[in-house]
């Protein structure tokens, strides 16, 4: 009987990943996560809702960012982490079950800074680096988009004279995002103030205008506060083409098909920044370098763990689907192997490589396994009566290389010289016992004892 085995790694990886609400319950944090050196999306998801804490009712939706936009939603939960580098930047979002499958809506934003250049200073426009996200709801309107933002920013508003707390979190050498008020612009206030003559102009030469809180009648007073801060403009996903601005007044918003996810751009006008701390927005985390455990003892797994990892029930994926011949349709299934009967030669191959669409590595990963007393009654399915479930080693096939060249020796007992030998092309030597376990044993031959 042959067995091809899969090598559970144990060289871990440390991923940075920040974790924000979407419904603005919670501050974001970073969390620190040990996840396989060649695990899954999978188990990032279920190592950050440890850490995170995640409620039964709530999922993880991370993606990866990059320069200020969502770039991919990780979805696949079978997708390997090392696609990921070093250098990207993630961001997971805490969504309640109900919205799994509902659209979202996406807010990318970016505020004024003053930029010093040669004594001076000039505002410009910065993007902030985080996103943010929440469930789209079934009317959308200027108000409820607003209404949304508001409600995602409130853990980062700051209290009543605290806004020196952002200056300080947001300013540097070249740029601040709050200015004082000397040499400031204000954008809201600029096109209402009086001229120079304004207090010279006769009645007749006078026009009545409309004042700001005309221009969106029936909105609430704390929703027309919002409004001086903040200027919403919908866009396309890649961020192409004109932005097409939405007014607050405006009942519904005029979309040429249902979005799956609804891309917004918000712009903060100058004095928005004085309100919130964001320096969570502003600087997302890289992923941390590769932390490996040493090989060894530390970055090693039994044989037994290799036969665990074999046998355990798992999930068929959906490029794998089960028909079922009662509902006449194609169904997710569990996949569950077990051993009925033992063979007098048990032949083991460990699955040192390991393939993803993107990348192949070989896994030197230690396996300790037995030379004498293999017992594998644990494992047979038929309890019945049967020969002898204890097997000794009496052949190691080995690889030394990587993915594209190496070599292959071997180590075989023999029986008459009632000892191991080592076989490497043409040269063949004694060998001691201990030292036929190594990270290269490829092929393992056992004999029913």
């Amino acid at each position: 009987m042959y067995l091809s085995l899969p090598v559970p790694s144990t060289a871990k990886r440390v991923m940075t990943v920040t974790v924000f609400s979407t419904d603005g319950s919670r501050e974001p944090c970073s969390y620190d996560v040990s996840v396989p050196k060649f695990g899954t999306l999978s188990d990032l998801v279920q190592a950050l809702s440890i850490v995170c804490l995640l409620g039964d009712d709530e999922i993880l939706l991370v993606t990866e960012v990059y320069n200020n936009c969502i770039i991919r939603y990780l979805e696949e939960p079978s997708d390997s982490v090392s696609l990921l580098r070093d250098g990207d930047k993630l961001a997971a979002y805490r969504l309640p079950k109900r919205h799994e499958k509902s659209p979202l809506v996406v807010f990318t934003h970016q505020h004024f800074v003053q930029h010093s250049s040669d004594g001076n200073l000039t505002p410009q426009m910065r993007e902030f680096e985080a996103p943010l996200l929440a469930a789209l709801p079934e009317e959308i309107s200027g108000l409820s988009l607003q209404d949304i933002y508001l409600k995602l920013l409130s853990p980062f508003q700051l209290s009543n004279g605290a806004s020196s707390l952002n200056d300080c979190m947001e300013s540097n050498s070249d740029s601040v995002d709050t200015p004082s008020d000397s040499g400031s612009i204000n954008f809201q206030n600029s096109q209402l103030e009086d001229g120079p003559e304004s207090n010279h102009c006769s009645a007749s030469e006078c026009e009545v205008t409309k004042g700001p809180d005309d221009l969106y009648d029936g909105v609430s007073g704390s929703n027309k506060e919002a409004h001086m801060d903040f200027e919403f403009y919908l866009k396309s996903e890649r961020g192409e083409g004109q932005q097409q601005k939405i007014e607050i007044n405006e009942l519904h918003l005029l979309l040429e098909t249902a979005p799956s996810r609804l891309h917004v751009n918000v712009h903060w006008l100058q004095n928005a920044s004085r309100k919130y701390a964001t320096s969570m927005l502003n600087n997302l985390p890289e992923i941390h370098k590769l932390e490996l455990i040493p090989k060894g003892t530390e970055d090693s797994v039994a044989l037994h763990g290799c036969l665990e990892a074999f046998l355990k029930e798992e999930p068929l994926g959906p490029e794998d689907m089960w028909y079922c011949p009662r509902c006449k349709k194609h169904q997710q299934a569990m996949k569950k192997l077990d051993l009925w009967r033992l063979p007098e030669v048990l032949v083991i191959h460990l699955k040192r490589f390991s393939y993803t669409q993107f990348t192949r590595n070989k896994l030197e990963t230690f396996v300790d396994f037995p030379t004498v007393d293999l017992d594998l009654s644990s494992y047979v399915a038929d309890k019945s009566e049967q020969p002898s479930s204890h097997y000794r080693l009496y052949a190691v096939s080995n690889h030394y290389g990587n993915m594209g060249g190496g070599h292959y020796t071997a180590s075989i007992y023999h029986e008459e010289g009632k000892g191991w030998y080592k076989f490497d092309d043409d040269c063949v030597t004694p060998m001691s016992e201990d030292s036929i376990k190594t990270p290269a044993a490829y092929v393992l031959f056992y004999r029913r004892e």
